[in-house]
């Protein structure tokens, strides 16, 4: 380290000596990313307006030191890019810095520190913003801007032609709130299909045409200004897609950052990297705690399961009411999740008659789903999965469906289900997911327990030549005639049930924005196949291949709806069982809180004690279904001292 800075360290305020420096829990080929965005000199400016994510140059001083005295290395973007590609290795405690929305003060106060410390960082511009004339306003969310608020170009090509800095595409015109359903919600332009009451939702077509001009405009932008084109696209908001991914490569921005945060490991694809957002309030603290990737996190998943039935009205006024009891319900509980029914069942046979949200095959009850989501995860603050049928969608007389070889037709004892072995019906799923992807905001995909086959099923054309194809005879009373054949023909069926769900993932993952949470799946598996193992075979269900397709393996524990006579037991043994073939991490126990035999609700004291029982059993991950909001119940004051997470937390290894 050179006298001069450790002149210019000793010289500013340093509030990092009550910090204790702990071993950093990093490994070798890891790098963490920290997002900054507009920094001021109150001692220079005291009476400038002061926005979301702004940072005093004092502030950003400290955490400069922070880095330096932590033993973490600043490193470049080509750094990464080279070590990746064989080169040289990254330092230990890399650390690569950014910043965004190409303000002002990135040339002023950031850029001469950077050369102070020798840090290098990336600058992420906005190019309708840079485009504004001198003299004129930068539209800037609801308010305007002074554009002296923002770079130059030619400050842009001084910056660029540093060593120290790379400059980034911030979209040319695609930092703003977007209207994104007939509520008004606003949500991120890069990945909403924009509603407008005239004209309804942004076609597909036209949505991709919007994203591609941009991209297009930022590649010219650039050429025409620096005389290149960027490399690295950094999406407002954290907002990106695996379609924005795409378009952003075909115009040569192949490495993106998001605003996921978590440390990136260097094999990761570069696709989208993970970044920390800090403000002003990120307290030095915190910032350690970033960069020696100590980040607290909830320990435990508490899931609640809320029907959309339970929303609507059709009364405008009744049904914003009942979300707002919804959001504060679930605000006050200390849940991490909530399970939102995104189709129409209103008369409860499980089988999708509507949708709450825009598609091309099935009718729309209400335009839902995307606005109670939206409000769970911005006011309630918990990751909000999509629970959709696989197979029970009710698309009328002109579709195959699963049928019985008993009888030849549809099992009036089972869920109607279209049959996943005819093609057109798997496009036609396929293609609800992807609505339901681009149409609205979502985290992670629970699949309904329609996904089964029993000893019977599918006898339809379709699934008997998918059988002989797989080597099994066309005949199912041959099979069920000889044990082995059975075993081959449910594991087949199984698997075959489990790749469908994967591609409808893929499906609703397309246009979806991840919004700062992974993505992440659960399927519901019927507690039968964990107690008694031939019971595999009369639903095509697998506990263990559930377990690696998904990340959660969420069991039906429901003693009532099984007719346990020891509900109590019942469950003491489900979940040693369960745990016997998955981990606790992936295990998820969905309770019931209503006897769907008796039409009444299960006393909450009794919730609250099959909580107790699972914790004791070793089981993380609870959650109950259904939530009635409207009777409180399962009583909030009775389930929240077993049920919420709020103040339990582990430090993430």
């Amino acid at each position: 380290m050179t006298l001069w800075r450790v002149i210019m360290m000793s010289a500013v305020l340093l509030v990092i000596v009550n910090i204790q420096q702990a071993q950093a829990a990093r490994s070798a080929d890891d790098y963490v990313v920290i997002s900054y965005h507009d920094v001021v000199d109150s001692t220079v400016t005291p009476d400038l307006d002061i926005y979301s994510q702004t940072i005093t140059r004092g502030r950003l001083i400290e955490h400069f030191n922070l880095i330096a005295l932590g033993g973490y290395q600043p490193v470049s973007l080509q750094q990464i890019i080279d070590a990746k590609a064989g080169g040289q290795p990254l330092p230990e405690k890399a650390v690569l810095l950014t910043f965004d929305d190409g303000y002002r003060s990135f040339y002023d106060i950031v850029f001469p520190l950077l050369k102070l410390y020798d840090f290098p960082a990336v600058q992420a511009v906005v190019g309708s913003w840079l485009d504004v004339p001198a003299g004129g306003r930068v539209p800037y969310g609801k308010i305007t801007l002074p554009r002296e608020r923002f770079l130059s170009w030619e400050q842009v090509k001084t910056l660029d032609e540093s060593p120290l800095v790379e400059i980034a595409s911030h979209t040319y015109n695609l930092h703003y709130g977007a209207v994104g359903n007939p509520m008004g919600n606003e949500q991120a332009a890069a990945v909403t299909s924009i509603w407008n009451a005239g004209n309804g939702y942004e076609s597909e077509a036209d949505y991709i045409e919007r994203i591609r001009n941009d991209m297009a405009r930022t590649q010219q932008q650039f050429q025409e200004k620096i005389g290149k084109s960027p490399r690295v696209m950094v999406w407002p908001y954290g907002a990106y897609s695996e379609a924005t991914l795409n378009i952003a490569s075909e115009y040569g921005m192949k490495y993106t950052f998001s605003l996921l945060g978590e440390p990136n490991q260097l094999n990761d694809p570069m696709r989208s990297i993970n970044r920390y957002l800090i403000d002003q309030e990120t307290t030095l603290e915190t910032i350690e705690e970033i960069l020696s990737n100590r980040v607290w996190d909830n320990d435990d998943l508490r899931i609640v399961h809320v029907d959309l039935d339970y929303v609507f009205d059709p009364d405008p006024i009744q049904q914003e009411q009942n979300l707002d009891r919804l959001i504060e319900r679930i605000s006050r509980y200390g849940v991490s999740t909530v399970y939102l029914q995104a189709y129409a069942d209103p008369d409860g046979d499980g089988v999708a008659d509507e949708l709450y949200f825009p598609n091309r095959h099935l009718p729309v009850r209400a335009d839902l789903f995307n606005r109670v989501a939206w409000q769970l995860k911005k006011r309630a603050n918990v990751k909000v999965y999509a629970w959709m049928p696989v197979l029970s969608f009710d698309l009328g007389d002109g579709y195959q469906y699963v049928t019985d070889v008993r009888t030849g037709n549809e099992s009036p004892d089972h869920y109607r289900r279209l049959s996943p072995y005819v093609i057109e019906n798997r496009n036609t799923i396929r293609e609800i997911y992807q609505d339901l992807g681009r149409l609205t905001k979502f985290d992670g995909l629970l699949f309904h327990d329609d996904a089964f086959f029993t000893d019977f099923e599918d006898a339809s054309p379709a699934a008997l030549d998918a059988y002989e194809r797989a080597s099994l005879p066309r005949d199912i009373n041959a099979i069920r005639n000889d044990e082995n054949l059975m075993a081959t023909w449910a594991r087949f069926k199984g698997e075959h049930l489990t790749d469908f769900t994967l591609e409808l993932e893929k499906a609703a993952n397309y246009y979806r924005q991840p919004d700062n949470k992974v993505f992440t799946t659960a399927r519901n598996l019927y507690a039968v196949t964990v107690m008694e193992p031939r019971s595999k075979r009369w639903f095509a269900q697998d506990m263990q291949n559930f377990a690696s397709a998904y990340d959660f393996v969420a069991v039906m524990a429901m003693p009532y709806m099984e007719g346990a006579e020891n509900p109590n037991q019942w469950l003491r043994s489900l979940a040693r069982r369960s745990l016997e073939q998955v981990s606790a991490d992936q295990l998820v126990f969905e309770l019931q809180a209503q006897d769907w035999h008796t039409q009444t609700p299960i006393p909450s004291a009794e919730i609250a004690q099959w909580v107790r029982i699972l914790r004791e059993e070793g089981i993380k991950n609870i959650g109950y279904y259904p939530d009635d909001f409207h009777q409180n119940h399962p009583d909030i004051n009775v389930m929240r001292p077993v049920f919420s997470i709020g103040r339990r937390f582990r430090a993430i290894q």
